[in-house]
């Protein structure tokens, strides 16, 4: 489909957990829809991400695609609302809970895999698998404000969803260790530009 200069196309209404637009320069902007909930990671939000992915990778007209969040926060991580669901679920043999409609259809490093690039326009809040998402991303940037964590060692939790391994490979393994063992807030810095 192509999409005229001056126009875009918006594929999702305004209540679906994440918003579709194709915008006339080819780029396909994926909004994380649930700012009531600090766009946490929950509610449908991991399905309709991942379905999501999937069209703008098979869309011939996509050239890249540029994932941030609506309202004041990128994706705050897991809908901690959604913790006792999670927890009371029960995983039978016989067909009981669906676990990828808990944690999405694919694993966050999908997007290290995909022909397109992928970059997060991180708004406000990204922590636990938000940072995990804007981590396995081809290129992040971060708006004046925003703020960063790893959370999971403050929940008594294991770090997940690949970020033990991506991490380190995004700032090193001291600062991965620090940032993972304190589950400490930072906020992005600037690089000073190379004088050569």
């Amino acid at each position: 489909m192509s999409v005229p200069d001056s126009v875009a196309e918006s594929v999702t209404s305004d209540t679906d957990p994440v918003l579709y637009e194709i915008r006339a320069t080819g780029v396909a902007l994926l909004t994380l829809n649930r700012p009531e909930r600090m766009n946490g990671w929950g509610g449908g939000l991991a399905t309709s991400f991942c379905s999501r992915l999937g069209d703008a990778e098979a869309d011939p007209d996509v050239r890249a695609v540029v994932v941030t969040g609506s309202g004041r926060d990128f994706c705050a991580g897991a809908d901690m609302g959604n913790l006792t669901t999670i927890s009371n679920a029960t995983v039978d043999a016989a067909g009981g809970t669906d676990v990828s409609k808990l944690a999405g259809a694919w694993h966050p490093h999908h997007l290290m895999t995909m022909r397109k690039p992928v970059i997060a326009a991180i708004n406000g809040a990204c922590a636990g698998m938000g940072l995990t998402m804007a981590l396995v991303c081809d290129v992040r940037f971060a708006a004046e404000g925003a703020k960063f964590a790893t959370s999971f060692a403050r929940r008594g939790l294991v770090a997940e969803y690949g970020i033990s391994w991506i991490l380190p490979r995004v700032v090193g393994w001291g600062a991965a260790l620090d940032l993972l063992l304190s589950g400490r807030v930072f906020t992005p810095t600037r690089r000073p530009r190379s004088v050569w």
